[in-house]
């Protein structure tokens, strides 16, 4: 056993941050390779919703990072040692960062100050342009309530932050800590503003507190703001933070930072240099951090980073040039080499140590300038391009590097401008059909080029840095591993292939952990495995179906993925899809009215209640997978989804609901659903839910396959899983109650009791069908079918 894990042996572990990508990485790396740790305090904040419920740190910590793609590969080799191994080592305690005592009740607070021996803080607002005051709480007086934690017992603090904490500083830039007293724009030679860390932050709270106290102006109640805007006006709420935003980007830049985000965690790394007494810290400063080299896979990635939107919008072909210098050196460090030299360095912690700090870079030891990057994303899209269907090749030009400011012009003048003419001209047309597909498509280019735009103003400053950022002290650690060390701790970049890590590691990872995408050369495989599969999972009754599109985490609004044929399922005919996705206007008045009326009843007689309404995703398309239990239960969630609801195309059993004319009349015209084949094969039953999704559509889907006699869950079949893994759609858990009290199984009329309808958080697809070799479709479908179950039954 090396030293590092000699040193993590035994250890109490407070870790702050684990809902974020570096957070997931660092959990799986401990639940792996360091299990002789005494235990993982997970700090994470209860959850409150918009209509008062409160999701508990518990359920966040299962949800949002246990069921994470990036414990794929451990679930899989552990089986159900997993649960066992988290429910012994991992506890997740109620707390904020951004409150006093870490947001903790007292006991909690003084029985973890007696028990950590480590706080890895890796929490942060890691928004460029966030608001002033989360950024000045969370990253700035954030590290200073880590410290007063740590003023009993003195455990180490290894602190999480970033190179481009130096701002505009240039040329080489050492391991040093920020001097409390020094702004960066004086750090160039010029004089700077007067400046001291904490007269700083008093400064900060003062103008935060000013803009908060302001009253909203009463041309900002009328002006619209925005088109497609869901509010007509400003809330005084949004309004604040507008102005908490742009606050924050002036002080930051009249200060010498870029942005609110490295200002704030500067002024963070300042404060702990200044307060940290005879308490142990090392500050690890990480790069440009992006998907991962080895762990938890090659390629995982967890929401889009800096490059990601960018690469994608480029290989979609919508991104021909980017401001920035060509050869400006882009620093990238895989997500797995940050948490490897984290771990590595925190063993160096010493009280009242100067060299306290370590960059994570690769720009001295193994640089790659931003033509190089741009030239090897280039290849790799030439062989397997991101655009057209099922992957159609098509010539993508060398990119090149105007000016930003003429890029910008560009794009305004040239792009936005006429799109804003069009959609008035659609607005005039909107009454016709043709009209309102031509706004939506408008608003929906201008949603893509107004997001290209802020990718260019917030991110166009680092594709123009002059500056080095040394690794020198963190090459001396990785000179003094062992080689049992180096081993479970690889982060060296020295050796790094970056044409290997671009082309068959990063942009592959974009694909199947963002976007959702297969690559090519596994779909003949899982076509194979679909024409195989047994008879598909059915639905007794009413089951909605999705609109088709790209999970959030690939929704930046540049790139909104084609939906096509899921490979594996055989499409509808065209003819077939467009007569059930039509909505005429008998249909539309028709399904108005009837939900108008049954509303009336499920809000006076049901009492019907719904929670949770702000997790439907929007926009874009969902399934809504529930439990059932009567037929109650899908008037009940339409009538929670509101006017979502207009965008769902409900699938109904064939068998049941289409047997005759005058059943089928009322099945099509009244509620609104199409015929789902249950005793079809996959690939046949699921081929028209596949068609509506590339319509636009949204589904509901009762994974259970009929109404419960019992009242009682049954177990959900496979067939959502399929659906979704095929489609890359994101399923909603709901859970319905009260329904089988009204209306159970073999009653005709329902009886007076109230009913509820909950909406948890979405479950994206993206990573299921990568969990390591050998994880077929079906395995997948039905790992993921398994956890939308467990996610409807945490809504009771």
């Amino acid at each position: 056993m090396g030293a590092v894990r000699d040193y993590y042996a035994g250890k109490v572990v407070l870790l702050t941050g684990a809902t974020g990508l570096l957070g997931k990485v660092l959990v799986q790396k401990l639940l792996r390779d360091f299990t002789h740790i005494r235990r993982l305090y997970v700090l994470i904040r209860p959850k409150t919703h918009p209509n008062g419920t409160v999701t508990e740190p518990r359920d966040r910590l299962w949800h949002e990072v246990l069921q994470s793609s990036a414990f794929d590969r451990l679930r899989g080799a552990l089986g159900e040692r997993f649960t066992e191994l988290v429910e012994e080592k991992v506890v997740a305690v109620a707390g904020d960062l951004s409150q006093d005592r870490l947001g903790m009740d007292e006991e909690t607070y003084r029985r973890l100050q007696g028990e950590v021996q480590l706080v890895i803080n890796c929490a942060a607002m890691v928004t460029f342009d966030g608001p002033l005051d989360t950024g000045l709480s969370l990253n700035t007086l954030g590290p200073k309530r880590v410290l007063e934690f740590a003023s009993a017992s003195r455990p180490a603090i290894a602190h999480v932050s970033t190179c481009y904490v130096n701002g505009t500083r240039q040329g080489e830039i050492a391991e040093e800590p920020l001097d409390p007293q020094l702004v960066i724009s004086g750090s160039n030679g010029g004089q700077g503003a007067s400046y001291d860390v904490d007269e700083e932050v008093q400064a900060l709270s003062r103008r935060i507190a000013q803009i908060k106290a302001r009253p909203l102006p009463l041309w900002r109640r009328i002006l619209p703001r925005g088109p497609g805007a869901p509010e007509t006006g400003w809330t005084r709420r949004a309004w604040v933070e507008k102005q908490l935003v742009e606050e924050g980007l002036r002080w930051a830049r009249s200060r010498g930072w870029s942005d609110t985000y490295t200002f704030t965690k500067a002024m963070g790394e300042q404060l702990l240099l200044r307060y940290r007494g005879d308490v142990p810290v090392v500050i690890v400063r990480p790069a440009i951090i992006e998907g991962a080299l080895e762990a938890p896979e090659p390629g995982w990635l967890d929401g889009f980073r800096m490059l990601d939107p960018l690469v994608v919008a480029y290989g979609r072909g919508s991104l021909p040039d980017f401001p920035g210098n060509p050869q400006s050196v882009l620093d990238i460090v895989p997500a797995d080499v940050v948490v490897n030299a984290l771990l590595a360095v925190t063993p160096q912690a010493r009280a009242g140590d100067d060299e306290m700090v370590y960059q994570v870079a690769s720009g001295v030891e193994n640089p790659i300038t931003l033509r190089q990057f741009a030239d090897l994303v280039q290849e790799h899209f030439q062989r397997q391009s991101l655009a057209g269907r099922g992957g159609a090749q098509r010539p993508l030009p060398r990119v090149t590097f105007p000016k930003r400011d003429r890029f910008l012009r560009r794009l305004r003048y040239r792009f936005i401008l006429p799109l804003r003419v069009v959609e008035v001209l659609a607005t005039v047309l909107s009454p016709l059909p043709q009209g309102r597909r031509l706004r939506a498509q408008v608003r929906s280019r201008l949603a893509a080029l107004g997001r290209l735009e802020y990718y260019i103003r917030i991110y166009g400053p680092y594709a123009e840095v002059s500056c080095q950022y040394l690794s020198r002290r963190l090459r001396a650690v990785w000179d003094g591993l062992s080689e049992d060390d180096r081993a479970l701790l690889n982060f060296d970049l020295s050796g790094l292939d970056w044409r290997h890590y671009i082309q068959e590691v990063y942009v592959p990872g974009i694909r199947r952990f963002l976007l959702g995408m297969t690559a090519p050369q596994d779909r003949a495989a899982t076509a194979e495995r679909a024409r195989s599969d047994g008879p598909t999972p059915g639905v007794e009754n009413v089951a909605e179906a999705p609109n088709g599109s790209a999970s959030p985490e690939a929704g930046t609004g540049l790139l909104v993925e084609e939906r096509r044929s899921a490979p594996g399922i055989v499409a509808a005919p065209s003819a077939e899809v467009d007569r059930w996705a039509r909505r005429t206007l008998l249909k539309r008045l028709v399904r108005w009215s009837f939900r108008f009326v049954t509303g009336l009843g499920y809000r006076f007689y049901l009492s019907l209640r719904c929670e949770g309404i702000e997790n439907i995703p929007t926009p874009g398309p969902f399934i809504v997978a529930a439990n059932h239990n009567s037929h109650l239960d899908t008037g009940a969630i339409l009538q929670g989804l509101g006017k979502r609801a207009d965008r769902v195309s409900a699938l109904a059993a064939k068998d049941y609901w289409f047997r005759n004319k005058p059943l089928s009349w009322f099945a099509d015209t009244v509620l609104g659903t199409a015929p789902f084949d249950r005793h079809s094969r996959v690939a046949d039953s699921l081929g028209l839910a596949v068609g509506l999704l590339g319509r636009g559509r949204s589904l509901l889907f009762f994974p259970q396959g009929g109404r419960s006699a019992s009242g009682e869950a049954q177990p959900f079949k496979g067939g959502i899983g399929l659906l979704a893994l095929e489609t890359g759609v994101p399923v909603v858990p709901a859970r319905v109650t009260g329904t089988y009290r009204a209306l159970p199984k073999g009653r005709f009329l329902p009886r007076r009791h109230p009913v509820m309808v909950r909406f948890g958080p979405p479950i994206y697809p993206a990573g299921y069908r990568h969990s390591g070799a050998g994880t077929d479709l079906p395995e997948a479908a039905r790992r993921f079918a398994a956890d939308v179950q467990r996610a409807v039954e945490a809504l009771n």
